[in-house]
Formats: structure tokens, C-alpha cells, sequence
């Protein structure tokens, strides 16, 4: 009988869960932190026009967060059932088509919205006074989007790979790069939103780079994945099976972005009709949202977190500890 060599395979699934979902609960707090920091900034440095700029350009955001969670849920989901099955080569093979393809998805995604970038920032609700404001911030983020989306696709491989930290120290030193970066560039070089659009996508190209560097250097250890150059070729049917694992999770930030929408243009309309004004209702609502976030990012970590054990050991026909990855995450949420 084989050894179980990999510690999703084996370890208590509580203390899995807790060493996957505490630098995910980590590394969304910190996400959030730095989220509300830019709208300080903002708000400091441009006023409450920027702020409602960039809630304008939430929902581009959240259409990237939609591809990125897309692809990194469901090739990471992919290589974990790969991983218990013990074909690591499989694994690797999908590691290699996430990367090329979240380049080429990032790619074509940037293309598309500079293309269409003001129509799309009236249906999300940009009024006259915003739209200068919004065109600055969004196509400076539009030009970071493959950085970004494959910051989000690696940190969910390298969960797989049993690096959970690694997202974490990534995530950590991206946001800490952005709070120092933003009142630099908006104070110093008096760059306004355009400032903190480029501290933002700065932080997600140390992040990509940190990620990507870990794919790239050899490993001792067998187990560990890595960038293979001989697999960097498209395979479309490999890609659309871990596409439809996917779908769920990216189906999720898709319907936010409608939600982001709906509530963006009832805030013009609404808020029009009162003393405040749209623009400002706006910005209000985007600070709430950026706070909202901390309130979520228990969830999110501890769901983020489990996913390697779920995959791995569904592969391994582990059942049982499926079952129990599942139950625990519903006591720690229950607490």
C-alpha cells in the first residue's frame, strides 16, 4: 500500500483547515484594509469626486475578479484533484495553461475595455462630473488587469501547492507597496486618481512577479508544482475543464457586478432627487462597500481555504475527509 506523502492526504483536517484559512482570512483583510485606504487618500487628496470615481470603476473590477476567480478556482480545484490522484504531471500541465491563458484573458479583457471604457462607465453609472475622474482611474487599472488577474489565479495554485503563506506574504507586501506608493503620488507628484491607480496596479505587479517567482524556481520536493516551459501550450480541453469547475465561483462576482451596477445608478437617480446629489451619494456608497468587506472576509478566507482539502482529497477518494473539510467550515462560520 502506498504512503500518503502529501499533508492534505493525511493530517487532521481541523488543523489543515486552519493553516489554509488563516492566511486566506489574513490576505482579505488586507486586501480590504488597503481598499480603504485608497479611498482616504482619495478623498484627501482629489475629494469626494474621486472617491466616487472609483466606485464608478468597481464593477470593472469586479468583471476581472469575475475571469480571475473563474480561471484561479477552478484550475487550482483542477490540479487539487489531479494532486490526489497522484498524477502530478497533470497538475503541472494545468499550472502551465492557467498562466498562459490568464495572460491572454488579461490581454483581451484590456483591449475590450479600452474600447468600450466610457459606454461601460455610463451603464455603471458615471455622470458628467465623474466621467473625466473615472476615464483617468479605469484605463490606468484596465493596463494592470493580467498582472492582477494572474496575482489572484497563482495565489489560488499556490494554495494547491501548500504555500497558503506565500498568498498571504504577497498580498501583504503588495498593500503595503500601495499605502506607502498612494500618498506619494497624490501628494507629492500631485497626480491625483491617476496616482492611485498606478500604486494599485504597481502592488499587483509585485504580487504577480513574488507568485510567478515561486512557479519558476526548482523545488527539492516532488510534490510541489511548477512552471514547466515544454507544457506552455493552450489546451483547450484541459482549459474548459477547469473553466467548468469554475463557473460557480465565477458566476458569484458576476452577479455582484450586477448588483454594483443596479445600486450605482440608483444612487445618481436617487440621490439627484435629495440635496445630497448623486455624485456624492456615490462616493458614501463606495467607502460602505470598501468597509463591507472586512465584514466578509472570514467567509471568504475560510471558503478560500478549504478548497485545496476539498479537491485533493476528492481526488484521492478520500470521501470521508471531504465531509468532515465541509462540516468543519460550517462550525467555524456557526462560531
Amino acid at each position: 500500500m502506498e504512503t500518503e506523502k502529501n499533508p492534505l492526504g493525511y493530517e487532521p483536517v481541523g488543523k489543515r483547515l486552519l493553516s489554509f484559512s488563516v492566511p486566506a482570512i489574513i490576505s482579505c483583510l488586507i486586501n480590504s484594509v488597503y481598499n480603504i485606504v485608497d479611498q482616504v487618500f482619495i478623498g484627501q487628496g482629489v475629494g469626494y469626486l474621486g472617491n466616487a470615481a472609483t466606485t464608478v470603476a468597481f464593477p470593472i473590477v469586479t468583471i476581472l475578479l469575475a475571469f480571475s476567480t473563474l480561471i484561479g478556482a477552478g484550475s487550482s480545484a483542477y490540479a487539487a484533484i489531479k494532486l490526489g490522484e497522484k498524477k502530478e504531471e497533470e497538475s503541472e500541465r494545468t499550472l502551465s495553461n492557467a498562466f498562459l491563458f490568464t495572460i491572454l484573458a488579461g490581454i483581451v479583457l484590456v483591449i475590450l475595455g479600452m474600447m468600450f471604457m466610457e459606454p461601460l462607465l455610463r451603464l455603471f453609472g458615471a455622470t458628467d462630473s465623474i466621467m473625466s475622474y473615472a476615464v483617468d482611474y479605469t484605463s490606468i487599472i484596465l493596463l494592470g488587469a493580467p498582472f492582477n488577474m494572474l496575482s489572484i489565479v497563482l495565489s489560488n495554485m499556490a494554495r494547491t501547492d501548500g504555500s497558503p503563506r506565500l498568498s498571504m506574504y504577497s498580498m501583504l507586501i503588495g498593500a503595503g507597496l500601495n499605502t506607502i506608493l498612494d500618498p506619494v503620488y497624490i501628494f507629492v507628484f500631485h497626480w491625483g486618481v491617476k496616482g492611485a491607480a498606478i500604486a494599485t496596479i504597481t502592488s499587483q505587479i509585485i504580487s504577480a512577479v513574488i507568485l510567478t517567482g515561486y512557479f519558476l524556481r526548482k523545488s527539492k520536493k516532488p510534490l510541489h508544482m511548477r512552471l514547466q516551459k515544454e507544457y506552455m501550450r493552450l489546451d483547450w480541453k484541459r482549459i474548459g475543464t477547469f473553466l467548468s469547475l469554475g463557473t460557480a465561483s465565477g458566476i458569484t462576482q458576476a452577479v455582484a457586478c450586477l448588483t454594483q451596477i443596479v445600486m450605482n445608478n440608483s444612487l445618481v437617480y436617487y440621490g439627484n432627487q435629495s440635496e445630497i446629489g448623486g455624485d456624492i451619494a456615490l462616493s458614501a456608497m463606495g467607502i460602505v462597500v470598501k468597509i463591507s468587506m472586512i465584514m466578509n472576509a472570514i467567509a471568504v478566507g475560510v471558503g478560500i481555504g478549504a478548497q485545496p482539502i476539498l479537491g485533493y482529497n476528492r481526488g484521492a477518494e478520500k470521501y470521508d475527509r471531504s465531509k468532515r473539510s465541509i462540516f468543519a467550515q460550517l462550525q467555524w462560520l456557526h462560531c
